[in-house]
């Protein structure tokens, strides 16, 4: 199943999000997780990250070891554009995190 884990992180640079995203990659398989990408909000100071998984709890564990504060997992739903190139993250070989681009 699909989540988004809701991180509040006040002070977080895209270079820090990145390097918790590279631990997060790292720790996809462990508990049936595998971390998809992730969105990135600065003037709110959230990130969201999308994280296949077989529970909430796994999906809170994961993203809190790669050192992101996870305070709200989500039960998500992909929906592609129409007509467009569709990019599922849950089922997609290597979504990334392409700067600008989210597609």
């Amino acid at each position: 199943m699909l989540y988004t884990a809701k991180c509040f992180w006040p002070g977080v640079t895209e270079d820090e999000l990145r390097l918790a995203a590279a631990r997060a990659q790292v720790r996809s398989g462990e508990e049936g997780t595998a971390f998809r990408g992730a969105v990135f909000l600065p003037a709110d100071e959230i990130v969201l990250c999308l994280i296949d998984a077989t529970s909430r709890a796994s999906v809170k564990r994961m993203s809190e070891r790669a050192g992101m504060p996870c305070e709200r997992v989500i039960e998500t739903v992909w929906v592609a554009p129409l007509g467009g190139p569709a990019r599922d993250p849950a089922h997609s070989p290597d979504p990334g995190m392409t700067k600008g681009d989210p597609s």
